[in-house]
This record gives structure tokens, sequence and C-alpha cells, in this order.
């Protein structure tokens, strides 16, 4: 079954859909939470959580892309568990590695700033060749462990670390450039 047709049956209310969601993308839900939590009973949780909402979201919503609105709902579900879970321990060394050159704060003010720091992300993304644009997805967007993304895209270890690192100083100089990081 194609995702349009699952859209239909999701926005026509017909249960077939979240059966056809889950055989299609538990997969991809479960690499996505599990990548975040690392803890597979929190991560089947979370997955659980991703099909209600998106039960409960279409309708209104409509997505064009099916797999990318599920792999955006899951990683925010379960970043927000995640946050939850660790709101007094505030150890995300995930996140902590993009701290220098991603502002952080999140007030009501800034949303037209986020705005525009989506975009000129998206921007520096899609100019990256395939392979820096895949590996930077699958670790910051996916959460894979460099290990993993490294493996899936045919980079060791140490290249891949390498390649993060220099891929983070070019998102930085390009934010900077743009006027939407300042030091």
């Amino acid at each position: 079954m194609d995702d349009k047709e699952i859209v239909e049956l999701l926005y026509n209310r017909d249960e077939r859909g979240v059966k056809a969601v889950r055989d299609k993308f538990s997969k991809l839900i479960m690499n996505v939470c599990r990548g975040i939590l690392r803890s597979d009973e929190e991560a089947e949780q979370c997955a659980n959580d991703t099909l209600l909402r998106l039960w409960e979201s279409i309708p209104p919503d409509r997505p064009e892309n099916l797999t990318g609105y599920i792999a955006k709902m899951a990683r925010r579900l379960t970043l927000n568990r995640l946050r939850y879970d660790t709101a007094r321990k505030r150890n995300s060394d995930l996140l902590t590695e993009l701290d220098e050159c991603i502002p952080s704060d999140c007030s009501v003010e800034r949303q037209a700033e986020l705005s525009e720091l989506t975009a000129a992300i998206n921007e520096w993304l899609s100019a990256l060749p395939g392979k820096q644009q895949r590996l930077f997805t699958l670790r910051y967007f996916y959460t894979y462990g460099v290990k993993e993304a490294a493996k899936a895209c045919g980079m060791s270890k140490t290249a891949a670390t390498t390649a993060l690192m220099r891929l983070r100083g070019s998102l930085k100089k390009y934010l900077t450039e743009r006027g939407v990081y300042n030091d």
C-alpha cells in the first residue's frame, strides 16, 4: 500500500490505516525512538505514542510526505520524553554536540528566528553532497550513534567522527555568515 492510500485511510478514520502504518513504518519509528532513548521498553512506548498522535493528527493534517511526517513526529515525541526523563540531569550528549553552532533557547518570541534558523539549516543541508547529507541527517535527525551512521554511509567510525566535526564547523560558519548565529 502506498503512502497516499495510507493517508486517505487515516483521513477517513479507517483503522486499517494504523495497521498499514505499523506494517510499513514500525522499523523506522523504532529506530528513531531507540536512537534517542537507548531503551527498548521506552522506545516501544514512544512508538505507540507516535501511532496514537498520528491517528489524532490526521485529520486535519494531510501530509504529502508520510515518511518524513512520521519520522518528525516520532523524533519530537521521543525528544520530549527524553527531556522529561532527564529534566534534573541535563546530560544529553547528542544535543550538546550541536550547542556550539545552534542557538538553544526556544521562547515564544523567537519563533520567527527559529523559522529562519530552520530554513537556513535546510538550505545548508541541501547543498551538501549526498554522503555528507546522509551522515549528518542520520546522526542529528534520526539520532543514530556515530558508529551506526558511519556504517550506514560506508565509512569508518573515525572518518565519520571527523566528517561530523567538520560539518558542525561548516554549519556554524554558514549560520554565522547568514546572521542567524552570533558567537
